[in-house]
């Protein structure tokens, strides 16, 4: 038989969980892309990677630098959108699942167009954990 405390600790875990599934992705798609895009500006290519690719490099290369630079842009304000959508799930609220939600599209996008696989696997995680929590926000 579970306690009322142990209920509340799962009910926690399970709302920090979703938020983290925002809050990380956000961070690790959003801090290195002013870096990317001041390169790419800079030497006209985007920079490589330790593993051997170029960094954001996918089919958004083809639109030409001016565009990619604007749709990096954009890739930033999604990646806070996240971020705040992850904060605000971090203190329990549902209009942070809504946001996170709806902002879900976006992503997808700007996983597809930089070719993120990471954030394509991200997407699905973030919304099952996000649905889990939903009972628990206020």
């Amino acid at each position: 038989m579970e306690t009322v405390t142990e209920r509340a600790d799962r009910s926690s875990g399970e709302v920090r969980a979703a938020a983290l599934s925002y809050i990380l992705p956000a961070i690790g798609f959003g801090i290195p892309t002013p870096f990317v895009l001041r390169y790419l500006a800079r030497t006209h290519e985007l920079p490589m990677t330790p593993f051997g690719f170029r960094s954001h490099s996918g089919p958004f290369e083809a639109l030409g630098r001016d565009r990619f630079i604007g749709l990096g842009a954009v890739l930033m304000v999604s990646c806070l959108i996240d971020a705040l959508a992850g904060a605000w799930l971090w203190r329990g609220r549902r209009r942070a699942a809504i946001i996170g939600i709806s902002a879900t599209p976006l992503t997808l996008l700007m996983a597809y167009g930089f070719a993120f696989p990471f954030l394509f696997l991200a997407i699905p995680v973030r919304l099952v954990l996000t649905a889990r929590a939903w009972p628990r926000l206020r």
